[in-house]
């Protein structure tokens, strides 16, 4: 889905007090307290002290309880797009149920919002799967990443299959697992 803006526009610093905002509000509207998982570039933002922007904050949720209500808000009050913040990954390829499994939490604000960020090797496999121009670049940084960690091209395979299952192979061409096994060489 197409943004409103093209500018990468969000950072780690005001992507930080824009969920600082987004938690205000919730605490106004009184919709009680959220948890949402980050994943995309705002996620290698907030990880990774490399000056990564963003188009938007891709996130995933299990309940919404009007929270969109609230981002809406935000929007308003910092001039941001309206998809500043969004779902819209949650209808994509790239998503699993299964990234909330091994997600971190990031942090806590105003004690009403829980930030969750995917698990590198999640959002490794969420990369390969999108595979845009900057997720190939995300690749590169986390493939360095979780190679540090001991994580190996197998490890990645067998991740990838608990992601999406062994259906996708077959939906998909095999190009990503090539380039998945040469980046972990």
């Amino acid at each position: 889905m197409g943004h409103s803006v093209d500018d990468e526009y969000l950072n780690r610093e005001n992507i930080e007090e824009y969920l600082d905002a987004l938690a205000n509000q919730i605490k106004e509207q009184r919709i009680g307290n959220h948890r949402i998982l980050i994943v995309g570039g705002a996620a290698m933002a907030l990880k990774y002290a490399d000056g990564r922007s963003t188009v938007d904050v891709d996130i995933c949720f299990r309940e919404q309880n009007n929270l969109y209500k609230c981002c809406q808000q935000v929007s308003l009050q910092f001039n941001l797009p309206d998809d500043w913040i969004n779902a819209d990954v949650m209808h994509s390829d790239s998503f699993s149920y299964a990234l909330f499994e091994n997600a971190k939490l990031y942090k806590t604000f105003k004690n009403v919002l829980e930030v969750y960020i995917v698990d590198d090797l999640d959002l490794y496999c969420m990369k390969l799967v999108s595979f845009m121009p900057k997720d190939v670049q995300d690749t590169e940084a986390l493939a360095a990443s979780l190679k540090a960690n001991g994580i190996s091209a197998k490890d990645v395979h067998d991740n990838f299959i608990r992601l999406y299952g062994d259906e996708y192979y077959l939906l998909n061409d095999d190009r990503k697992i090539r380039f998945m096994e040469l980046q972990f060489k």
